[in-house]
């Protein structure tokens, strides 16, 4: 009788215990550095998350070593919900399988809770540019070298336009670069024939007339450019790509919490004004459970590492 006194106790303990959560702040690691479309999407959820909690919310900047540093940190922090990631698709999906070897195993040690956001890319030219569509851009790579600007080679953007161009049978030289400032600017001053950017960093460009968007990566047009066509309206049929944004927690985190949070935030990314705010950035809000993204990273995990391989891809 008195050990079915102190478990009802313990269970009754652990029940309240649980529906604290969180009865303190809680940190959230990204491997974004201060001031881009993710740091800044991740501090109005953090905001949003602070309120509807009660509880500080603290987004710890961590970049380096694409994204690595900032993993380890997820996965070194103890599995009760207090720490955890938000981490761009690269770091779990193309990281992996780019370096020698990871301190960690990010399948094993990792736990999905949600995915955020889906980052359509957008491909755009020069005004000026005799490519007015992506038939054009197709037509016109079958007869002469072309060039393609974009992040460095081993990012999501690399990636992407990697299958796109093995879906598209379409060739051209990829100008990697780190900076979107210098990619753009190349590609007004005539260097690069297309560049494949982020909705949020051309679209000033493109509402002032410097530059022209011709096709969009998502399934369906991006309300930030609604009148960009996307790759599938454009002969690609059937074909989309947008990497994720998912937020994760260390491995062992008790189920109830996990789902707690992706409660939380699903219910955050339905708030119009949420919504509004992740459109600015070149965003699509999701919220997914915490299994479908498990899926997705599955899923990606299986396409990308092929790819990878195939392109010799190494990050130092």
């Amino acid at each position: 009788m008195l050990k079915k006194v102190i478990l009802i106790a313990a269970l009754a303990g652990s029940s309240l215990a649980m529906a604290a959560f969180p009865d303190k702040p809680v940190r959230i690691v990204v491997s974004n550095p201060a001031g881009g479309p993710v740091d800044v999407m991740l501090r109005v959820l953090a905001s949003r998350l602070s309120t509807v909690w009660g509880q500080g919310v603290v987004v710890d900047n961590k970049p380096g070593a694409s994204g690595i540093v900032s993993t380890q940190l997820v996965v070194s922090a103890p599995p009760d919900g207090y720490t955890l990631g938000m981490m761009v698709a690269s770091a779990l999906t193309i990281v992996p399988f780019a370096v020698d070897k990871l301190p960690f195993d990010p399948v094993r040690d990792l736990q999905p809770v949600s995915m955020v956001a889906r980052t359509p890319f957008v491909f755009v030219v020069a005004q000026d540019s005799p490519i007015k569509t992506w038939q054009d851009f197709v037509r016109l790579s079958k007869t002469k070298d072309m060039t393609i600007g974009s992040l460095s080679r081993g990012t999501a953007f690399h990636l992407v336009w990697e299958q796109t161009a093995l879906r598209a049978g379409v060739t051209a030289l990829y100008a990697g670069s780190s900076s979107t400032g210098k990619t753009q600017t190349d590609l007004i001053g005539g260097l690069l024939d297309i560049v494949l950017d982020a909705p949020s960093s051309s679209k000033g460009l493109i509402d002032a007339g410097k530059l022209r968007a011709i096709a969009i990566t998502s399934p369906t047009r991006f309300s930030g450019l609604p009148n960009t066509p996307t790759l599938n309206e454009s002969g690609l049929t059937g074909y989309s790509s947008q990497p994720w944004i998912g937020l994760m927690a260390p491995a062992g985190t008790p189920p109830d919490v996990v789902a707690s949070i992706q409660r939380t935030v699903a219910q955050i990314l339905k708030e119009p004004e949420m919504a509004s705010k992740m459109e600015l950035l070149g965003m699509v809000p999701v919220g997914s459970s915490s299994k479908e993204l498990g899926d997705t990273i599955a899923a990606d995990r299986k396409d990308m590492e092929p790819l990878i391989r195939k392109l010799g891809i190494t990050l130092r």
